[in-house]
């Protein structure tokens, strides 16, 4: 059985909700200077090769990140839970499928390449500073040809550690119990796109959130397909004050936030949304 290197931080059964009758989903990025739009299958965007790849490991266990904890506990589930929230039947969200979402919605707000590149960075400066707080320890087992610090030692004999150590804590990260009981604690709607309005985006940073998940404004917002969006807010008041504007208006703010963040690929149903991409897609560089 071959090694899953192909590690998707915007999973395939997410963006096949976009998908039209060819299978394909329309990416629009920013290559150059002018948005480009093309068709795509879900399979062959949204992933990085060894994106959670543990370097020094041998190759059986160097991707487990993605094969025992991002396909099996975070995905598989999360793809029977957003079904459930699809339907709308409220009675269908078990607790295992709130469990299951929540973890969803958590991995999907660190596991783009850019946010796995700054956890590992700060994990990484993190772990140097522990490393030098006693120098006492490291000084009695020190050989004479050993470098002058422990860092220096682990640098020059084991590196991976230092560049795994950020890819290992973010299991822990996207699980992280306090964060996770506020966002299952919270209300969650499932609520359908009117006809004429056009359809949501979606994007490589698909998850909005207005204030931390322990603030009373706190907002969520994640679209599940072109006509349909989760929200979950800590109060109704909340939920009340955004949905008494026009429904056009809040679809419209959720598909310019979603471009607005997007770092480099915003996808849709259909070719439609050009212009709107066109004005609000970061430049390149």
């Amino acid at each position: 059985m071959s090694e899953p290197i192909r590690h998707h931080y915007l999973p395939v059964f997410y963006l096949n909700h976009w998908a039209g009758a060819d299978g394909k989903v329309i990416r629009y990025y920013r290559p150059h200077r002018d948005v480009v739009a093309s068709s795509i299958s879900p399979k062959f965007t949204g992933f990085e090769q060894g994106l959670y790849r543990l370097d020094g490991y041998d190759p059986e266990s160097e991707n487990d990140i993605e094969k025992k904890f991002m396909a099996p506990l975070v995905d598989d589930p999360a793809s029977r839970a957003m079904e459930a929230l699809i339907e709308r039947n409220q009675s269908n969200l078990t607790p295992e499928f709130r469990q299951a979402w929540t973890r969803f919605v958590m991995s999907l707000h660190v596991r783009h390449p850019g946010n796995v590149a700054q956890i590992t960075r700060q994990a990484r400066s993190g772990l140097r500073q522990s490393l030098l707080e006693d120098p006492r320890d490291y000084a009695a087992v020190r050989k004479n040809s050993d470098p002058p610090t422990l860092v220096e030692w682990v640098e020059l004999n084991a590196p991976f550690i230092l560049d795994n150590y950020g890819k290992q804590m973010l299991p822990e990260i996207i699980t992280h119990q306090g964060t996770s009981d506020a966002i299952i604690h919270m209300r969650w709607w499932t609520i359908g796109i009117p006809g004429d309005i056009p359809d949501l985006l979606t994007c490589d940073r698909p998850v909005f959130m207005s204030h931390g998940v322990h603030d009373e404004r706190c907002f969520i917002a994640l679209p599940l397909g072109p006509r349909i969006v989760f929200f979950a807010t800590r109060s109704q008041a909340t939920f009340d004050r955004v949905m008494s504007r026009d429904f056009r208006v809040v679809a419209k703010s959720i598909n310019e936030t979603l471009v607005s963040q997007a770092i480099n690929s915003v996808y849709s149903s259909s070719r439609q949304h050009h212009r709107f991409v066109q004005n609000r897609l970061r430049s390149i560089g």
